[in-house]
């Protein structure tokens, strides 16, 4: 089992044990972060063609797609949305597999992440998110539907959230921020996502039973998940910043 170090393992009175960057605490967890990064470095690289916006630390809010009734061919298309989610399912079976690589050479989290999510099994590459949707009439996915596969997809980017921000902590890179709307969870076990929205909506009306997602609102909501998704990947990538070894420390 690794040695943890935590931020107030040595708290004390004496100059001895101060916690401010001249204290044995801060020492002792930068050298923990130091060796973890090490580590990291042996674990190979996450290639990242999600699509995402640029990485700034910040898992910015994912917004429920909008109730709409039909315009003018304006709606997502049920097949075409769905798809689009299966794309981002696959992506966090990537961020997973990622996390449990490092894990196996800094072994921050309190074990092994189950990985439960149906997909293609991990590669080491994020595929493209399905960012872009065109407008129909017809066949077109329901807005209920949409949006109680979105939470699930929120959910699980909020639950990796957490465990990439552990393995950050271990390795001395600042967490993220996580503004996703998304329910943490410290669970090892990264339940499926179900990617089907149910039956077609008839975009009658912008009730709960026939309301449809329009295409731009599509669009919209789908590149913030995968910006999520490429705030993920980045911040993993940001643990593997030094060469070899293996951590026997770990700051927590």
């Amino acid at each position: 089992m690794p040695v943890r170090i935590y931020a107030n393992h040595f708290s004390a009175a004496s100059q001895v044990y101060r916690v401010d960057q001249n204290g044995l605490t801060p020492a002792l967890r930068g050298l923990a972060q130091s060796v973890a990064r090490i580590a990291a470095s042996a674990v190979p690289a996450l290639i990242d063609n999600s699509g995402g916006a640029t990485a700034d630390g910040t898992l910015d809010p994912i917004a429920a797609f909008t109730p709409a009734a039909l315009g003018t061919n304006d709606a997502a298309q049920k097949a075409a949305l769905e798809a689009g989610f299966a794309t981002a399912v696959d992506a966090l079976k990537e961020v997973l597999a990622q996390c449990n690589q490092l894990h196996g050479r800094v072994p921050a989290l309190a074990g092994v992440l189950v990985d439960a999510l149906s997909g293609t099994a991990a590669d080491g590459t994020i595929g493209a998110i399905t960012t872009s949707y065109n407008g129909v009439g017809a066949s077109m996915a329901s807005a209920a539907g949409a949006n109680a596969v979105l939470a699930g997809i929120r959910n699980r980017i909020a639950q990796l959230g957490y465990a990439v921000d552990t393995l950050a902590v271990a390795c001395g890179v600042p967490p993220l921020v996580d503004n996703s709307g998304g329910l943490d969870s410290t669970s090892l076990i990264v339940a499926d996502v179900a990617v089907s929205t149910g039956a077609a909506a008839s975009g009658a009306d912008a009730g709960a039973a026939n309301a449809i997602v329009k295409a731009a609102n599509a669009t919209a909501v789908m590149t913030s998940v995968a910006a999520a998704i490429k705030e993920l990947a980045a911040k993993l990538e940001a643990c593997r910043s030094a060469t070899g070894g293996t951590a026997l420390v770990i700051a927590a």
